[in-house]
């Protein structure tokens, strides 16, 4: 692509070239002297535009100003001394014809050439430059975001292998479920996790076997409600985005304590808006209280560096802790 369009810029400036000297030509009382004096101002520059390019711009651009000068003004003046050298060979006697007003014109085109050479090489070593950071850009957010999604996996598969160890030590029933669920969930992060996008359906899917997990391991324990509504086929989503959140919620939450604990979890879609919530009971006294609501945990701050790089100013994202219920509440553009 990059060659592409060097190649379309070099095809441009001759054919404005081709075109201002045709008209030059044009212009010469003399019709014999026309076209010689159209190749002689291509040929004088094709070594004018190229030996610039090639082996003097480069100077400039490593910022080696004064070897660039004293050879750019060196060429130059060779460019114009064989020009008029060898004009006759050319089928041209302009200088014969029109003295210095030749002599000028035919200095100042090589000098313009020069420059315009300067300036459109400079322009290209700029679109070449921006291009290569912007793709290293690119790079960068891609290789942040693929780590991000990867902090999710160990985070998650540590927390679930340890309830699943202590309900297997105390052979609990729920034990082989648990496994059995937590094994359809790594297949999601593990084939799905690293798309770029997937269906919100399948997603949604994967929070319900998630929270199930947890409710196997609390039990009765503890009130879990997952409300979904619009969502279609149709629909996608950046995988594992919204985990965290749910995530979060069982963490901090106090089923441990309080008979009353539950955890209330909303996903809705209207005109292409996702509409996602979660809230959670909590001790007032926990480390989630009110006041630390920025400093809760590894997931959420992934997730929000999540959505930053997967919708950029698409997503409104608010969260607070009152009267014993902490809430987090989400607005995302799908498209």
């Amino acid at each position: 692509m990059k060659n592409r369009a060097t190649i379309i810029g070099h095809i441009i400036f001759w054919f404005f070239y081709l075109t201002v000297v045709g008209t030059g030509g044009s212009l010469i009382s003399d019709t014999s002297q026309g076209w010689p004096f159209v190749w002689n101002s291509l040929v004088f520059g094709g070594i004018v535009i190229y030996g610039n390019l090639l082996f003097i711009l480069p100077l400039l651009l490593e910022k080696k100003y004064r070897r660039f000068g004293m050879i750019g003004i060196t060429f130059v003046v060779l460019v114009i001394l064989l020009r008029f050298e060898t004009e006759h060979l050319f089928g041209l006697h302009l200088t014969d014809q029109f003295g210095w007003a030749a002599y000028f014109f035919m200095s100042v085109q090589i000098l313009a050439l020069f420059l315009l050479s300067t300036m459109f090489g400079g322009f290209l070593q700029w679109y070449k430059d921006r291009e290569r950071a912007s793709s290293l850009q690119k790079e960068k957010l891609a290789g942040e975001l693929k780590f991000l999604k990867t902090q999710v996996n160990p985070h998650f598969l540590f927390n679930t292998l340890n309830n699943i160890y202590s309900l297997a030590y105390r052979q609990h029933p729920n034990a082989a479920p648990m496994i059995a669920t937590l094994s359809k969930i790594m297949r999601y992060h593990l084939y799905d996790g690293s798309k770029e996008r997937v269906s919100l359906a399948k997603e949604a899917e994967m929070l319900q076997d998630f929270i199930a997990l947890q409710h196997l391991k609390h039990g009765d324990a503890l009130s879990v409600d997952f409300y979904t509504e619009g969502i279609e086929e149709r629909q996608e989503i950046a995988p594992l985005l919204l985990i965290n959140f749910i995530e979060n919620s069982f963490k901090h939450g106090d089923a441990d304590t309080n008979p009353d604990a539950f955890i209330h979890v909303s996903l809705t879609v209207e005109d292409e808006a996702l509409h996602f919530s979660v809230e959670n009971s909590f001790q007032e006294t926990d480390k989630l209280g009110k006041g630390k609501l920025n400093d809760n945990g590894f997931g959420l701050k992934n997730a929000q560096r999540l959505l930053d790089l997967s919708y950029p100013n698409r997503y409104e994202l608010s969260q607070k802790a009152e009267d014993g219920i902490y809430a987090v509440q989400l607005k995302l553009q799908l498209t």
